[in-house]
């Protein structure tokens, strides 16, 4: 067994951590906090919306959420060619697979250890690549993500201000340009400030530093950085079927625009460092969607089904690759690019 810092073994503590269990305790705190003290819930009314999904529209919320992650693959492939130059880069389903298995790992550990261990895997399949590169792929990667839901949300709030369709108060929008403007100056500092860090920093440190920051600004290359934004759309928009699609299996009609918001709130919310943003995200996807109208009983049962899926099912898919990747696969190679 490989004794590197970020083996598969070394995950294990981890996962079983203190601040693992601290931070699902308090989730669990939280969620009864807020059943016991601000929701008015039929549980007999939650079990017949659960008895009586819609399956059809249940399991194409799973085939649109798991598409997604095919789209997201091909987004990092092209990021790793932008940064990387003469890269040999494996195939689409084994970036997809190892963004699964970061996931799974961000469901079940504190602090997003899946991002880590992402670029830790994807060293692995990219033979004489740093891991110090791979990592400015992920945050990149998380740059456009960031910049893409601002985007959404910039124009779901100009759209609900001028329709009257919902009132959100204006500082919503100046917080969202405030931080894409943050955004912005903070790529163009890194770009004017990373040669003299590179110069000032211990050896040691620098090295690092030089890479990582490097491979970030590699990443926004001029003419892949389009395609790799379109991907991006493409993986929030099977994101948002997801979400509509749930609500349409327990019959629950919602505008686009409160699919859109959910689906970007329940992104954010995931990045709070429980596993899988337990507890935070679900009181608040349920205190957004009361915000919107939707009854207590209703939004607890919405948000319950979308968790199935965007949690359970990437503990049990992706657990199951983990499994796969790190102990079946190893005697073969199936690693063939195309």
């Amino acid at each position: 067994m490989s004794k590197e810092p970020l083996s598969p073994k070394s995950f294990k503590p981890r996962f079983f951590s203190v601040p693992t269990l601290i931070g699902s305790f308090v989730g669990v705190i939280l969620l009864i906090f807020m059943f016991w003290r601000f929701l008015e819930i039929n549980w007999f009314e939650v079990s017949k919306n659960f008895k009586s999904v819609n399956l059809q529209f249940f399991f194409l919320s799973i085939i649109s959420y798991y598409i997604s992650f095919i789209f997201r693959g091909l987004r990092w492939k092209l990021i790793c060619k932008s940064s990387i130059k003469n890269i040999t880069s494996p195939n689409i389903l084994t970036f997809s697979g190892i963004i699964l298995m970061g996931w799974f790992i961000n469901s079940i550990a504190f602090m997003r250890l899946g991002d880590i261990y992402r670029g830790w895997l994807l060293s692995k399949e990219i033979k004489k690549t740093s891991f110090s590169i791979l990592i400015g792929t992920i945050i990149a990667e998380r740059v456009q993500d960031i910049i893409l839901i601002i985007f959404i949300i910039i124009f779901t709030i100009l759209y609900l201000q001028s329709s009257g369709a919902f009132e959100i108060p204006i500082r919503f929008l100046y917080l969202s340009i405030l931080s894409l403007i943050f955004i912005i100056l903070g790529i163009i500092l890194l770009n004017k400030t990373g040669k003299y860090f590179e110069n000032i920093l211990p050896v040691k440190i620098s090295t690092f530093y030089t890479k990582l920051y490097k491979s970030i600004l590699n990443s926004f290359s001029i003419k892949q950085f389009p395609y790799q934004l379109c991907l991006g759309v493409i993986g929030w928009i099977l994101e948002m079927l997801r979400f509509y699609f749930v609500a349409e299996s327990i019959n629950i009609d919602l505008s686009i625009w409160i699919i859109i918001l959910a689906t970007v709130s329940s992104a954010i919310l995931s990045t709070i460092p429980t596993p899988g943003g337990f507890g935070f995200l679900e009181g608040g996807m349920t205190a957004l969607l009361i915000l919107f109208g939707i009854s207590d009983t209703s939004a607890v049962s919405l948000v319950a089904i979308d968790r199935i899926i965007s949690w359970l099912s990437v503990i049990l898919f992706g657990g199951l690759l983990f499994t796969f990747w790190h102990i079946i696969r190893k005697p073969f190679n199936l690693n063939k690019k195309y």
